[in-house]
């Protein structure tokens, strides 16, 4: 899948995910009047409950953590929000993290979706491996299964983990095997065949000169002196 077509499939969950980090998970925020200050998106009503939260920090700093972390979502600082949403996550019990983790999801997911828009697969990739790590490790009933009331909502959360893979492999498709040898190659060829122990090659044979057989020129050589040992000598 090449990136513009990676845009095209983020840009309309992108959209939905944003509208779903808004909206979700609210009702937990504790804080006196911090839910309705955030459902409103009332930003300078949260910044003070923030600041009122963090007073009693040391009771429950996960709360003061998650409420700091919606605050930052309005503000559309979504680094310092994927900040405060794992230090959040870092103090709540693991039965009781699926506000957090989703919250969580949704902010790498959509800072992966702008690290792909800003030609960054590198840092997209980080989010989106950040993002499925929290699902895969999220209690049951958290994305898939999740029983939220609102249909938009629950169909986000309950196709994150395979939306999540789907874009990881569009960036980084997995390794595939090597290919098999191409047909009718030539094997390779056998080893040489060893010499029979117990046998050794016969040395060269010295030339003859033996006028019946051997290199003619010897033979012709033989014959020249032979003949003129036969010849009679003069006087």
């Amino acid at each position: 899948m090449t990136r513009r077509r990676l845009l095209l499939f983020s840009a309309p969950v992108a959209v939905v995910v944003l509208l779903a980090v808004i909206k979700l998970w609210s009702v937990v925020i504790a804080g006196g009047a911090a839910p309705s200050d955030f459902a409103r998106g009332d930003t300078a009503a949260l910044r003070g409950d923030v600041a009122a939260l963090s007073v009693v920090d040391v009771v429950e700093p996960a709360t003061t953590s998650f409420a700091a972390g919606t605050l930052a979502v309005l503000d559309d600082r979504l680094t310092d929000a994927r900040a405060h949403f794992s230090a959040a996550l870092a103090g709540t019990e693991p039965a009781r993290s699926c506000p957090v983790r989703v919250n969580l999801e949704l902010v790498d997911e959509t800072l992966g979706d702008r690290a792909v828009a800003a030609a960054d697969p590198a840092g997209a990739l980080v989010h989106y491996r950040g993002a499925l790590k929290v699902v895969t490790e999220a209690p049951g009933g958290c994305f898939a299964g999740s029983a939220d009331p609102d249909a938009a909502r629950r169909a986000v959360l309950d196709a994150a983990g395979g939306r999540l893979v789907n874009k990881i492999n569009a960036l980084a498709p997995p390794a595939l095997p090597p290919p098999p040898p191409p047909r009718g190659a030539a094997p390779p060829p056998p080893p040489p065949a060893s010499t029979s122990a117990g046998t050794t090659a016969a040395p060269d044979q010295p030339r003859r000169l033996d006028p019946g057989a051997g290199d003619p020129l010897d033979r012709l050589q033989q014959i020249l002196r032979d003949a003129a040992g036969a010849a009679p000598s003069s006087g």
